[in-house]
């Protein structure tokens, strides 16, 4: 069984990655167009830019939850070299517990607005006109990754998990290529 639950592990890391990556991709080669096509050929593509800026927003909340499971997220590192190790467990819980809870609203409330975006067939403002429930597809997605990593996270803890040592072990992500 745990060796399924890391394969699983490691494939959901490597499609976070790999998303994120291309969307990222996408951006960089937009921008990129975008900016040869306004200098060589005084022309700008339509919707490039809005096209690019969605594409790094997808690729910031798809991979965000990387960073907790590689434990990179924001915290306040000192709590936990002056505190003994079980209260940095116990912070560190707390800490996830209330990221989980920020994280679970993030889903309901990207939830809705995407679904009155949708119901109200709401239009960006923008000569693409694309409806704007697509772009915010993310939202609730990416509250779900973040969710599911803090949940892990916090089983991890709940089982003992405490030292720098165990969770780089523990929290490897490798890169799919």
């Amino acid at each position: 069984m745990p060796r399924i639950v890391r394969t699983i592990g490691r494939v959901w890391d490597r499609v976070e990655l790999v998303v994120g990556g291309l969307f990222l991709t996408v951006s960089v080669l937009l921008i990129v167009i975008q900016i040869v096509c306004r200098v060589f050929f005084s022309v700008s593509l339509v919707g490039a830019d809005e096209i690019a800026a969605y594409a790094i927003i997808w690729s910031i909340l798809f991979t965000a939850s990387l960073a907790v499971k590689s434990n990179q997220h924001v915290r306040i590192d000192i709590i936990f070299t002056i505190v003994p190790r079980y209260a940095a467990r116990l912070v560190d819980m707390v800490g996830t517990a209330l990221s989980l809870v920020f994280t679970l609203y993030l889903t309901y409330s990207g939830w809705e607005l995407m679904m009155e975006s949708y119901l109200l067939g709401e239009l960006t403002m923008t000569m693409l006109r694309m409806p704007i429930w697509i772009p915010q597809i993310i939202l609730p997605l990416g509250g779900m990754l973040l969710s599911l990593r803090l949940i892990q996270r916090f089983i991890w803890l709940v089982y003992g998990g405490v030292g720098a040592e165990d969770e780089q072990r523990d929290s490897e992500v490798t890169s799919p290529l």
